[in-house]
């Protein structure tokens, strides 16, 4: 519900503020929506659990228990789209709706009954929907004269210590669930209403904003080197790169349809590309411009490649292309998290060898900037930048890997006339450093245009139409098309890159000529294979990259996790609404906890479970938050993983690494914060502080890694969500303290031996009511070892009754405790290699 209503958060602000409905026009349609949705999960669900579970075979009793169910589903789904609604964030909601299930549970007069609840916080328990309804079915349950007898019915409600209720309390109930129902959903018009977080925009930087789009905003940026010549190595902002001819010939690229059928995207693609040189890449939508960007530059995860592909002289090595190349995508994906100088700097240190300096790695990231206008806005966190901007440090980000190849799909995507005026020209400032660039780009303006120096233009299958030089004011392109009998010419003033694709009936629903055929039969053509084979061959002019014993990877695994690590750190360290709301919040609910347990004796069944039910709703309530609220903050990092692993940043290992390591010291520290309120208010036992703190830290580490493991095994955010949930579920229903085990069917028994809550629980319960420590002198001493009080007939101490009725082994539990260290360490291997195998990444 969370995830759905931030979804839909930012639709409904645009919509609303201009006028689109009232909101709570769109609060009661979303209400509607719910209605059959509700019904439905409640009717499946409902159906399977009252009849296995052996309640009464009454159809009145099952469909008032059924019109509980739905009344509180619809209350708390209310009440959970209003927390999405007033909440900044979806980490600052999730958490919030993990703390209002804890507090239901907790007074829900299942955890600690009513007449154990302190008086200061008893108008919880009338407040809870939680409450309402548990009342409701309970009273349902004892109250079917069919099952029941008045004895039974008397002494089962006294056990819950719900004997002074009666049977009136079914309806009230439901009536109280529909009420909070209505309740919620006015809050959540209110909040919709009145509150709204949209994000902040960025500030164009590099210009003022108003100035004129004239040609003369981008000054030429003298760099050494910056004139091609012919050597064996160039130098670019003070480092030494080689020039690269790349050259690909007869290359086909097919994919295979649902139908097992193969449909061909490109066919027979003969060009090349020489340094210094920019190159466009046009075509019409799905004509297969990024389809062959892709091909050339390796990022394709699927399809059948016929071909070749050359570099100086030799055939593209997939090991060492990596470090030759940059590929800015369409998308700016990055740590927002990060500066801009802490983005160029990680790739810097990450993709050049170990054996440049620091100080010509600064270099060349402090001329990047200045190439890129990005000086001025240095220290701006990604998050908060432009469009513009962001496009920008994409480019920037490329940069200082010192690439020779560089390939950028629609840089100027998104952007205003003079963003991508700015932006193109910085990119033909590095193409005229004796880099080769390679440029998708859709429908430019006249003067980006006029910024390439050749143009591959695709029709429709993936032929050539065009490739060639465009010449001054693209005068090569337009004797072209002149010379094909029939076609058009261009009118005055005209843009060219819009007559060429008007030309060749690119997005046009009209019959033209095959333009692909003429440019087979051209001498131009004729030219570019004649090219195309002549630099493919090898020679001494230029360096052939197999010479360089290159690695995959730049620097060492040592670097790699420094790097990692402290980029981690930062993006937590950044990151108040994750990380400081749980660190200042717990000890506030621990007090709650304490406050309601505080000095709680532990002699009787009821205390004794009590108990029991707060180490279990305490294992819940910083568990499932931690399980749940990792995921924005993974899951959000992951695209960016899938970026930089594809650049060969870094392996897997080095990063699911520096995931472990950032958790770590917020892990101790909420877990310490926590523990200590609640453990010493209450007067647990002071012995087994350590052990407690330990056991407890090792189940909290263990959710998080749970839930950064489905960001990675999942296809997204929303799936993950399903995926916590229902392990929340899992891990709270085999605890062992709603059903223990010795309750539980053979059959499925076996899954309190596969979840962690189980030896969690385990652990900590017999450390406070199962441990009975027996003297040298034969003597027993501990609360456990006291006569167990409440219970007519039961001769054993508090330590017996608890293994009897829970199976809580007090000799095992440092055997637990080392189930779940295992548990810890599988699980980080389960990140590493889902990380490594599994990704969700299709192009």
């Amino acid at each position: 519900q969370i995830t759905i209503g931030f979804a839909l958060r930012s639709v409904f602000y645009k919509q609303r503020s201009r006028n689109f409905f009232r909101t709570v026009s769109y609060t009661i349609a979303e209400s509607i929506v719910q209605v059959p949705v509700n019904l439905c999960v409640s009717l499946l669900m409902c159906t399977f659990f009252y009849f296995m579970s052996g309640l009464s075979a009454n159809a009145g009793r099952f469909f008032t228990f059924l019109a509980t169910c739905i009344s509180f589903q619809h209350a708390l789904g209310a009440y959970m789209a209003f927390l999405s609604s007033v909440s900044p964030s979806i980490t600052i909601g999730q958490t919030l709706a993990a703390f209002s299930v804890c507090f239901f549970l907790l007074f829900s007069g299942n955890i600690i009954l009513y007449d154990l609840i302190p008086s200061y916080w008893r108008w919880m328990y009338w407040f809870n929907p939680l409450a309402w309804g548990l009342r409701s079915v309970v009273m349902n349950e004892f109250y079917s004269d069919d099952k029941y007898t008045d004895a039974q019915r008397a002494k089962n409600l006294k056990s819950v210590q719900m004997d002074s209720f009666d049977e009136s309390y079914i309806g009230i109930g439901i009536a109280v669930l529909l009420a909070y129902y209505v309740l919620f959903t006015a809050m959540n018009t209110a909040a919709l209403h009145f509150f709204r977080y949209d994000k902040r925009l960025g500030v164009a930087g590099g210009s003022k904003v108003g100035e004129d789009d004239e040609d003369n905003v981008y000054i030429e940026v003298a760099t050494p080197g910056g004139t091609l010549v012919k050597q064996e190595r160039k130098k670019n902002q003070g480092l030494a790169f080689i020039p690269a001819n790349l050259v690909i010939k007869n290359l086909d690229y097919y994919v295979t349809l649902p139908t097992k059928v193969e449909r061909q995207l490109l066919n027979n693609i003969t060009a090349s590309f020489t340094p210094g040189r920019m190159c466009a890449l046009m075509g019409a939508t799905g004509a297969g411009k990024t389809t062959l960007m892709d091909v050339i530059a390796g990022r394709k995860t699927g399809g059948r490649i016929v071909g070749d592909i050359i570099i100086n002289g030799e055939p593209k090595n997939p090991v060492n292309f990596s470090r030759i190349t940059a590929y800015c995508e369409q998308m700016d994906i990055h740590s927002e998290m990060s500066t801009i100088g802490e983005a160029l700097w990680f790739s810097a240190n990450l993709r050049l060898p170990e054996t440049i300096t620091a100080e010509e790695k600064r270099t060349l990231v402090e001329e990047t900037l200045d190439l890129l206008e990005l000086n001025g806005i240095i220290n701006e966190q990604v998050g908060d930048l432009s469009v513009e901007q962001k496009k920008r440090v994409t480019i920037g980000v490329e940069v200082v890997a010192n690439p020779s190849i560089l390939f950028l799909d629609e840089p100027t995507s998104g952007l205003d006339a003079r963003s991508a005026i700015t932006v193109m020209k910085g990119v033909q400032s590095i193409a005229r450093t004796g880099r080769t660039v390679l440029c998708t780009i859709h429908q430019p303006s006249i003067s980006i245009f006029e910024l390439f120096d050749d143009l591959l233009l695709l029709q429709r299958g993936g032929y050539i139409a065009y490739y060639g030089e465009l010449g001054k004011d693209s005068c090569k392109l337009l004797e072209y098309f002149a010379s094909i009998p029939g076609t058009e010419e261009i009118r005055p003033q005209y843009n060219p890159a819009t007559y060429m694709l008007e030309v060749i009936g690119a997005g046009i629903g009209r019959d033209t000529k095959d333009y692909s055929v003429e440019y087979k039969n051209s001498k131009l053509c004729e030219y570019n294979v004649e090219k195309a084979l002549r630099l493919a061959e090898p020679s001494t002019e230029f360096v052939a990259f197999s010479t360089l014993n290159w690695t995959p990877m730049a620097t060492s695994f040592g670097n790699q996790l420094k790097e990692c690590v402290t980029k981690c750190l930062q993006t937590y360290w950044r990151s108040p609404q994750y990380n400081f709301v749980r660190l200042a919040s717990f000890p506030w609910f621990a007090l709650v906890f304490a406050t309601t347990f505080y000095k709680l004796p532990r002699d009787n069944v009821s205390q004794i479970k009590s108990h029991i039910g707060l180490i279990y709703n305490s294992m819940d309530f910083i568990g499932i938050i931690n399980l749940m609220t990792v995921l924005d903050i993974t899951c959000l990092e992951r695209a960016v993983f899938y970026r930089e692993r594809m650049s060969n940043y870094y392996g897997p290992l080095p990063y699911s690494l520096s995931l472990f390591a950032s958790e770590v010291p917020y892990l101790v520290v909420a877990v310490s914060l926590f523990v200590f309120v609640e453990y010493w208010m209450i007067g647990w036992v002071p012995e087994y502080f350590v052990f407690f703190w330990v056991t407890f830290f090792l189940y909290t580490s263990i959710c998080t890694f749970f839930g950064q493991w489905m960001c990675a095994l999942c296809p997204n955010t929303k799936v993950a969500n399903v995926a916590v949930g229902a392990l929340s579920c899992i891990f709270n229903l085999f605890s062992g303290f709603l059903l223990p085990y010795p309750m539980m069917a053979d059959w499925y028994k076996w899954i309190v031996y596969v979840v962690p809550s189980s030896y969690s629980l385990r652990s900590l319960a017999v450390s406070q009511v199962g441990i009975c420590v027996t003297n040298s002198d034969g003597t027993k001493t501990g609360n456990a070892c006291m006569p167990l009080v409440g219970q007519p007939g039961y001769t054993g101490t508090v330590a017996d009754w608890v293994q009897e009725q829970f199976d809580f082994r007090p000799d095992n539990r440092y055997n637990y405790m080392l189930v779940l260290i295992w548990m810890w360490v599988i699980l980080q291997t389960c990140i590493y290699l889902t990380l490594k195998y599994v990704s969700h990444l299709k192009r």
